[in-house]
């Protein structure tokens, strides 16, 4: 059975980590620069990314929760049945993150001031702007050896390295936060208050052959499974779905 996993945050600052984390995802995924859309792939994931971390100033929120990380890691050191050896790692690289995340600045300041990527970036937002009469410097640059281009790509993308660890520490310790349950929508629809969690986690099966919409917020959320269709676009699902549910 082939199941599918979804997750939807329940507030802005976990909105902002989650796109941030997908953002991450794409950029490495197109590292290779095999090719020329790999390379255009890799600047249009990049400039995105740069753009989220420049209009969200996350560094606070992110010191903030990494610190209630490391509060809720001192409380768990003393059950005895959690392995004190990771348990110190974790530890250990909360209070390394705390520490460079309070020495930081605002994350991407370096890339926006970049003397290539700056003018690159300027013109990835135009629809059609990386025609080659536009763009002749990336254009030039994708005929450099590929070992030059991925050195400057890892180079980029390790000034960033920081805000990657760090949203991949806190998500991890968010998502690790809620444990599955079983649970039914009946008519394809469930709601329940949230208890000020702040990401919902779902797990379904495929072969309903519909996927769900959240709405709600830190106190109360909905869900209502959709199936695609070819009149309406859309329509509601009548089956009783029974998935798994995880509250964070």
């Amino acid at each position: 059975m082939t199941e599918l996993l979804y997750e939807h945050p329940l507030n802005e600052k976990v909105r902002t980590y989650l796109r941030v984390e997908y953002l991450f995802a794409q950029v490495n995924h197109q590292l290779a620069l095999g090719n020329e859309s790999q390379q255009l792939g890799f600047f249009t994931s990049l400039f995105a990314l740069i753009e989220v971390l420049d209009r969200n100033d996350i560094r606070p929120d992110l010191i903030k929760d990494v610190e209630r990380c490391e509060s809720a890691l001192v409380g768990w050191s003393r059950h005895p049945s959690i392995s004190d050896d990771s348990l110190q790692t974790m530890l250990q690289q909360a209070v390394r993150l705390q520490s460079e995340l309070i020495r930081g600045s605002k994350f991407a300041n370096v890339l926006k001031d970049d003397k290539f990527l700056g003018p690159l970036r300027q013109r990835f937002f135009i629809p059609g702007g990386t025609c080659y009469f536009d763009l002749p410097q990336l254009h030039f640059w994708y005929t450099q050896p590929l070992e030059v281009r991925q050195k400057s790509a890892q180079d980029w993308i390790g000034q960033l390295q920081l805000v990657e660890r760090a949203i991949s520490f806190v998500l991890t310790f968010i998502r690790e936060r809620g444990q599955f349950q079983s649970v039914v929508a009946d008519n394809g629809y469930y709601q329940s208050n949230t208890e000020q969690f702040e990401l919902l986690r779902l797990n379904y099966p495929l072969e309903y052959g519909c996927y769900p919409t959240i709405s709600g917020n830190k106190y109360r959320y909905a869900i209502r499974f959709m199936q695609l269709c070819d009149t309406q676009g859309r329509a509601t699902s009548d089956k009783n779905i029974h998935f798994k549910l995880a509250c964070c």
